[in-house]
C-alpha cells in the first residue's frame, strides 16, 4: 500500500479545523470547499473544546505544536476503538521532540480521551464530508504513485535490502507540516503532499536516532557548536530549552535535513534555506555526506567524523 488514507486522521483534521485550526493551503479550491462545510457542520462545543486544547502556543509560528502534531501521529496507534497509549508514547519519546508545554501528566490525560472522540465522528451525519474527501484523495493518488515511487527507489539506494516500508498518509489540511510515524519496520510520511525529500526526511529520522547517544555527548560537550541559530531553533519550536536533550535533537535534525537534500538530488539552494530557518550546518554535513558516500553499514562512523570535524568549520 503506497498511499494510506486513515480514516481518524481525517477526523482528527475536522476536529482541529473546526476548532479555530486554518493552516490548510487556502488556494486549494477542494480543500477550502471541504474545510467551510466542515466549519459549519454541527459538532458539539465539548468536542471542539477537547480539540482547542491542542493549541498551546507554545511557538508563535505555529500555535498547535506539539499537541497538534501529536493526536495526528496518535491516530495510527488507535484500531478498531483501542487506543495503545503505552506503545505511542514510546514512540513520542523516541523522536526526542515532543515536549507538552502543560505537562506529561496533562498531556496523557488529554490525549487518551481521543478513542471516545473519534467514535463521535462515526456518526453518519460526518459521512459525506468523509467521502469527499476519500473522492479528492483518489483524484490525486495517481500524481502521488510517481513520487512516492521516487521515494521509495532513493531510500532503497541508501538502506539496501533494509530498506523499511515506506507508507504515505494524506493529512491535506496540513500544508505546511510534515509529521511520521514509525511502526514496525513501517515508516509512515503524513503531509499534504508525498514529495521526495519530505518522505526521505522522515524515514531517515530513525536512523539519525539510532545515533542519539553520540550526538547527545557531543552536545553535552560543545552545545550547538555552530550547527544551528539557536534564536531561530527556538522560535521554531525545534528547541524548548538549553537542555542537551534540545540541542541533540535540533542536531538530529540537521542531519536529517542535510541527508534527505542530498539523497533526494536537490541543489545548493535547497541547502541555503534549511540555513534561512536557523539550520546552520546543514550544507557542511551535506557536503561531508557527498564526500564520504557513508552506507547504512558505517552511518556511525560518518556521524562521528562529522560531529568532531565540526570545530575545523
Amino acid at each position: 500500500m503506497k498511499t494510506e488514507n486513515n480514516r481518524n486522521l481525517f477526523y482528527v483534521a475536522t476536529g482541529l479545523i473546526s476548532s479555530g485550526l486554518n493552516s490548510y493551503d487556502h488556494s486549494d479550491a477542494e480543500i477550502s470547499a471541504l474545510a467551510k462545510r466542515i466549519c459549519k457542520s454541527d459538532i458539539s462545543e465539548n468536542i471542539r473544546f477537547w480539540f482547542a486544547r491542542a493549541k498551546t502556543g507554545q511557538v508563535e509560528v505555529n500555535p498547535y505544536w506539539p499537541r497538534g502534531s501529536a493526536i495526528i501521529i496518535a491516530c495510527f496507534f488507535v484500531k478498531d476503538g483501542k487506543f495503545d497509549i503505552d506503545a505511542c508514547l514510546s514512540f513520542f519519546d523516541s523522536t526526542g521532540a515532543m515536549v507538552d508545554p502543560i505537562g506529561a501528566d496533562d498531556f496523557r490525560a488529554w490525549i487518551a480521551e481521543l478513542p471516545k472522540v473519534l467514535s463521535y465522528f462515526e456518526d453518519p451525519a460526518f459521512q459525506p464530508l468523509w467521502s469527499e474527501y476519500c473522492r479528492i484523495v483518489d483524484s490525486r493518488i495517481p500524481k502521488w504513485n510517481l513520487m512516492i515511487d521516487e521515494a521509495i527507489n532513493t531510500a532503497h539506494g541508501f538502506f539496501g535490502e533494509n530498506a523499511p516500508i515506506m507508507t504515505f498518509a494524506p493529512n491535506l489540511f496540513a500544508a505546511y507540516n510534515t509529521d511520521f510515524v514509525h511502526i514496525q519496520n513501517k515508516i509512515i510520511t503524513i503531509a499534504s503532499e508525498p514529495d521526495i525529500e519530505g518522505m526521505l526526511h522522515e524515514t531517515l529520522h530513525p536512523v539519525v536516532a539510532l545515533q542519539r547517544d553520540k550526538i547527545t555527548a557531543f552536545s553535552a560537550e560543545n552545545g550547538l557548536s555552530g550547527f544551528a541559530n539557536r534564536e531561530k531553533m527556538m522560535k521554531y519550536g525545534y528547541m524548548v530549552d538549553d537542555s542537551v536533550a534540545s540541542i541533540a535533537h535540533v542536531i538530529e535534525e540537521c542531519f536529517v535535513r542535510a541527508i534527505s537534500v542530498v539523497l533526494s538530488n536537490k541543489n545548493d539552494k535547497r541547502l541555503q534555506s534549511h540555513v534561512e530557518f536557523g539550520c546552520d550546518g546543514v550544507p557542511f554535513i551535506a557536503e561531508q555526506f557527498i564526500n564520504i558516500s557513508p552506507t547504512i553499514e558505517n552511518f556511525g562512523t560518518f556521524i562521528d567524523i562529522v560531529l568532531y570535524g565540526s570545530n575545523q568549520r
